[in-house]
């Protein structure tokens, strides 16, 4: 048996010994592509259906499966550029971004002793999140990564907070106040967070945080060219990121170096302010996640400042930007000292100034030289009422907010200012809140007898209950009849109905896997989901109303308002926690699937987002590497051997490992020794008694005409291997089946096994010896064909191609025995079909079981199949 992993351990060493040897390589990377894959899907799914439910995890778990699932993604890029001899380098670097975004959700903290007391804000970005926490964390990333105007200065890691608490002796203290803390008690919790209060306030400050802080402020002033005052600002691990923390620690302003150590040690008391501790307590945070960092950053003299979101908070519309602005700093406006003026921008088609509100502005605020704090100023004359932004300032800012939120990849909470020259400096950015109603609660009852149980089992692939009217998708049916607010009922689990994601309720499938790219994109929408029905596309009716219950595997008859208030009152408690949000957010670098195209025309490098996208394109591309291998077959010192059968196909076969019975590799073998599951069942096809493959079908007049036509002005290269062998690369669980006879061309590419995950077929047939328009009519009939056949199918000229991915083995074994049966009775119909109407005969007359196409032009008579199968 084949050690799939030796690629691994050999990786780097020297070119294999033999041609054989390079062959196997690439199956086996193959295989190893597979496997990976699976496997990955496997954990996307798990780590989502978390992400949905009632479930308690902690950091470490969500760092676990997230490297899981990044090791196994590593493993298929890893084995693509293997099969694909190195061709996809580009996936690498995709690969390589997003896990350090990933890694930068996670990162574990380091020990203390070896964590910087101070960084400057140069050197952090999103990475540095567990140090510095999340509002120093995206200050960075918008300065460092993105390249967008942010302040100057640095920043106290956690590690500086931890030996503040340890010099002074309370960690104890701290501990038995989170631990005993209720929110219920009002009085001995202020009682409790005053005396803490008091404590951090006439702490010590180490000698080395000292240091750091003097060292770095000394660099700040020579950046500059002056000593600035600073703002200190509270960076808790959750503020600003699961959780807001509004307005809830303390941020000193226009704060001398003098005054440094005292406000910053007012910043970490604020911590036991009695709103604080109700705030954590609420949160379910502990001692652990209370370390603070403080951003210590050069002032901006503010002549106008405000705030963003980049989506409208109240509304909840997405494609409007909201920013509030008033002259002076920002606090003005987060604090309601006035009413600042207020702007609307369109995003699309264009950013756009839809609509503004300018307000009376009688105050603002300002750091003045000298002065602790800030001093709140008249504003004079008609500036009161003058708009606070130009509009080519809002266009700005607004376009500062679109990249923000593309690239955090959530709606989000941006405050700015622009100092006197003009210049529009961004203080911090945060994930922003939008709140959604409530449902009311309702019983559960209803009346069985009323709703009858249609289908009562399968497989859930997203959990919930939704009604609405079936929609049967047919074969050749337009995804885009499909109505606004139906349950989309098919047969298979296409990716292509991602496209109609966003108008369906729910949807019931016949076939399909919980791991599938449309299941995983159902869990992505919330789309209530049931695979694995069996028999839904016959058993509803397009337009029938029908209430689906995919976490109770049934789907009833009518609408049931019962169950359905029933399943809408279930609301998440747990999964408002921060860990949950945590979740969320890297989830968004692993599920969403954005390669959705049928047709496969943005499968791309460039285009994979997320590591469910590089799946999906390394499987697709594995595929097509092992399409080729037939092809590249004569590159290599390889031997074969032929099969012995009366069936006049010069079928030569390349044993990868367990696909021929052991011992009997002869120059020439039997069918019988075939073991390879995928060429059994294409072989069960081609020998099936009523198929013809040699001698001589009757041929329309104009047919033959066409043929001699061709042959005659044909290049002698395009048919001199008219009789060329054919060749069939198996496994025990693949193959690949060439098949070159006469003008065309044919090809099975095959994976059959118990994993259904692993398992796809590739059907590819071209070519012909009649004209073009014959030729076309030939794959049309196959193209008709492969359709009732569950394939997924595109003809493009005279060359047809078919794919089926994630059946049962069952089943794929049925389509592959067709599949040999209609390589045969395809065999020289180009030349036979005369009109159009044909088509539709032959097609009709295959899936009858009419192998001879009794009664049709070109039928071969039974007694003259007997001849030939038994001479």
């Amino acid at each position: 048996m084949l050690n799939i992993f030796r690629w691994f351990k050999g990786k780097g060493k020297s070119a294999p010994s033999s041609g054989m040897e390079a062959f196997k390589k690439k199956y086996e990377s193959f295989k190893n592509l597979l496997d990976a894959n699976n496997d990955a899907l496997e954990l996307m799914a798990r780590l989502e259906s978390v992400a949905e439910g009632d479930f308690v995890f902690d950091i470490q778990f969500i760092r676990s499966r997230s490297s899981s699932i990044l090791a196994k993604v590593g493993i298929i890029v890893e084995a693509l550029n293997v099969l694909g001899d190195n061709r996809y380098e580009a996936i690498k670097g995709i690969y390589e971004d997003l896990q350090t975004k990933i890694s930068s959700e996670v990162s574990t903290a380091l020990p203390d002793e070896i964590i910087p007391l101070a960084l400057p804000l140069t050197q952090i970005d999103r990475r540095h999140l567990s140090q510095v926490g999340a509002k120093n964390a995206n200050l960075g990333e918008m300065k460092n990564r993105l390249g967008l105007p942010t302040p100057d200065g640095f920043a106290l890691t956690h590690a500086a907070y931890h030996s503040v608490v340890a010099e002074n002796d309370l960690t104890d203290r701290i501990r038995h106040l989170l631990y005993t803390i209720d929110p219920n008690n009002l009085e001995e919790l202020t009682a409790e967070g005053e005396s803490l209060k008091m404590a951090f306030r006439e702490a010590v400050i180490p000698t080395r945080l000292r240091e750091e802080v003097t060292q770095h402020y000394q660099q700040l002033v020579a950046l500059l060219g002056y000593a600035p005052p600073l703002a200190l600002r509270s960076s808790g691990i959750y503020e600003d990121q699961e959780f807001s923390f509004a307005g809830l620690f303390l941020t000193r302003l226009n704060v001398s170096f003098q005054d440094f150590f005292p406000a910053y040690l007012e910043v970490l008391a604020s911590q036991f302010n009695p709103r604080a501790l109700v705030y954590l307590c609420q949160k379910r945070l502990t001692h652990r996640e209370q370390a603070m960092s403080v951003g210590c950053l050069a002032m901006v003299p503010a002549a106008a400042a405000g705030v963003m979101f980049t989506v409208d908070p109240l509304s909840g519309a997405s494609d409007v930007i909201l920013i509030d602005a008033t002259w002076g700093l920002g606090p003005a406006v987060v604090d309601g000292a006035v009413t600042p003026d207020r702007f609307f921008l369109a995003k699309k088609p264009t950013l756009t100034l839809i609509d503004q509100h300018i307000h009376d502005k009688p105050i603002l605020l300002a750091g003045l030289e000298g002065a602790a704090g800030l001093t709140t100023m008249a504003v004079s004359g008609d500036q009161r009422t003058q708009p606070a932004l130009t509009e080519e300032q809002l266009l700005t800012i607004g376009r500062y907010g679109l990249q923000l939120e593309d690239h955090f990849g959530e709606p989000q909470d941006i405050e700015f200012a622009i100092d006197p020259p003009g210049t529009i400096v961004l203080m911090q950015t945060r994930p922003l809140q939008v709140l959604a109603s409530q449902p009311e609660e309702a019983s559960p009852a209803f009346e069985q007898e009323r709703h009858p149980v249609l289908i009562d089992n399968g497989t859930v692939a997203c959990f919930g209950v939704v009604s609405g009217p079936a929609f049967v998708i047919g074969e050749d049916q337009e995804l885009s009849e499909f109505p606004e607010g139906a349950i989309l009922v098919a047969r298979h689990t296409s990716v292509r109905y991602g496209m109609i994601l966003h108008k369906a309720r729910g949807m019931v499938i016949d076939i399909g896997s919980a791991t599938s790219h449309l299941a995983i994109l159902a869990r992505e929408f919330k789309i209530p989901t049931l695979v694995d029905a069996g028999q839904a596309t016959t058993t509803l009716r397009s337009g029938q109303i029908i209430t689906l219950d995919a976490t109770h595997l049934r789907v009833y008859e009518g609408e049931i308002p019962e169950l359905l208030a029933e399943t809408a009152k279930k609301t998440a408690t747990v999964s408002e926690t921060a860990i949950y949000a945590k979740l969320r957010r890297v989830l968004r670098w692993i599920t969403p699937l954005n390669l959705v195209d049928p047709k496969l025309s943005d499968l791309t490098p460039a285009a994979c987002k997320t590591l469910h996208d590089i799946t999906r394109f390394a499987h697709q591309m594995g595929i097509s590497e092992m399409f080729k291998l037939a092809e590249q077959a004569s590159q290599y010192d390889i031997q074969s051997v032929r099969l012995k059968t009366p069936i006049p196909l010069n079928l030569h076969i390349i044993d990868l490992g367990g696909g021929l019975e052991t011992g009997r590799h002869a120059r020439f073998i039997p069918p019988e020794s075939i073991t390879s599951i995928p060429m059994q069942a294409v072989w069960r096809g081609i020998s099936h008694p009523e198929i013809s493959w040699a001698g001589p079908i009757p041929i329309d007049v104009k047919g033959l005409y066409s043929v001699v036509s061709r042959s005659l002005t044909a290049a002698p290269a395009e048919h001199a291997d008219f009789w060329s062998r054919t060749f069939a690369i198996v496994s025990r669980n693949y193959v690949n089946f060439s098949s070159r006879l006469g003008y065309h061309f044919a090809t099975i590419d095959a994976y059959v096994s118990d994993t259904r995950n692993d398992n796809y077929i590739t059907f590819r047939f071209k070519g012909g010896a009649a004209d073009e328009v014959r030729r076309g009519r030939r794959v049309r009939f196959l193209g008709a064909v492969l359709k009732k056949l569950d394939f997924e199918v595109e003809v493009t000229g005279d060359l047809v191609v078919g794919r089926l991915w994630k059946y049962p083995r069952e089943l794929l074994e049925e389509k592959l025995d067709l599949l040999g049966r209609l390589m045969g009775c395809a065999r020289q119909r180009d030349m036979l079909m005369a009109d159009d109407a044909m088509v539709d005969r032959y097609a009709e007359a295959f899936l009858a079981g009419r192998y001879r196409f009794e009664g049709e032009a070109g039928s071969v008579p039974s007694e003259k199949i007997q001849e030939r199968h038994s001479s």
